[in-house]
């Protein structure tokens, strides 16, 4: 059930002086419910969780709660545009969900920014140094994995076992939903087992923000990036898997790379391998979801099994990764 106006100004009154609040929806987030906050003290965006009982990713429950400490790390480590984290309850006393509060940042999503000519390459441009700073973040004890305070998977120690760990546990969200059979899904294990050493070459765990796309990023009119937002799906490992995603979101422009310092070449050896598992496990992500209440498209669903599917089966047959 949607929370409502009045029951929003309740969760922000119990967290910050400076009432009355107004509150209205926010967003076309079809995840967490967003409003818009306005009052004595400032403008603020509050984020609700869905319910637990919502058809969701093993590493979409709870995933807010480690929003944060990351937060927090980017702020005192780099100069990356995100909101300080005003308040946040994930005790479950006044509402049966996680929520968060940050100040409201200036500037539009791309999505709807209309940037065109200079101002768009400045935005990616500004983008790609960004996502260069938040991969230069690292995990202190080399931990590898979602290792946030939703604990949806134990710590691994190295890049090879905890994507193994992710993939199987998405493989397992899609047979419990009923889209693979459990054929399906051990013969795709079974695919990306006997191709694991590919991602044996990842020496330190990097933060990864894990939805490089248009609608988690605000710019101003002339492309000045305003805010980077959306660090609920963060990941810790191999950026290749950050970057395969902004690759499937149409992030990876030119510009993208020149803010970026470098481009990754992912086209040849282990390299396409991961890249193909990767963008696999972006692909796949969207089976559970037009499962789920988000878009209620069970047909979709289907379709995107059956390209993961054969997209599996051809590199079965021929070896040669490709996506």
């Amino acid at each position: 059930m949607a929370l409502s106006e009045q029951e929003a100004r309740g969760l922000v009154a119990s967290a910050m002086d400076g009432g009355p609040w107004r509150c209205r929806p926010f967003g076309a987030g079809k995840f967490s419910e967003t409003f818009a906050v306005e009052g004595a003290r400032g403008r603020y965006v509050l984020r609700v969780a869905p319910p637990d009982s919502v058809l969701q990713l093993f590493y979409e429950r709870r995933m807010m709660r480690q929003e944060p400490a990351i937060h927090a790390r980017l702020l005192a480590e780099t100069s990356v545009p995100v909101p300080p984290i005003a308040a946040h309850d994930f005790s479950r006393k006044l509402i049966d969900r996680d929520w968060l509060l940050m100040p409201l940042l200036p500037g539009e999503p791309l999505s709807g920014a209309g940037l065109r000519g200079a101002a768009a390459e400045t935005a990616f441009r500004q983008w790609g140094s960004h996502v260069a700073q938040i991969h230069g973040l690292t995990d202190p004890l080399n931990r590898f994995g979602y290792l946030g305070e939703h604990r949806c998977m134990a710590p691994q120690a190295t890049w090879r076992d905890a994507f193994a760990v992710m993939f199987r546990k998405e493989l397992d969200d899609i047979v419990g939903c009923g889209v693979y059979s459990d054929e399906q899904a051990a013969a795709a294990m079974g695919l990306l087992e006997a191709n694991l050493s590919a991602f044996e070459d990842c020496p330190a765990s990097r933060l990864l923000h894990g939805d490089l796309w248009v609608t988690n990023l605000l710019v101003a009119g002339d492309g000045q990036v305003t805010g980077v937002i959306d660090f609920d799906r963060a990941c810790w490992g191999d950026v290749e898997w950050d970057l395969a995603i902004a690759e499937y979101c149409g992030v990876t422009r030119p510009a993208f790379w020149e803010g970026y310092g470098r481009r990754v070449e992912t086209s040849d050896g282990p390299a396409a391998a991961r890249r193909m598992f990767y963008l696999l496990y972006e692909h796949q992500k969207y089976i559970v979801i037009s499962m789920g209440g988000r878009r209620s498209d069970p047909a979709g669903a289907r379709r995107y099994a059956r390209d993961c599917l054969g997209v599996l089966e051809a590199f079965r047959r021929s070896g040669r990764a490709a996506f």
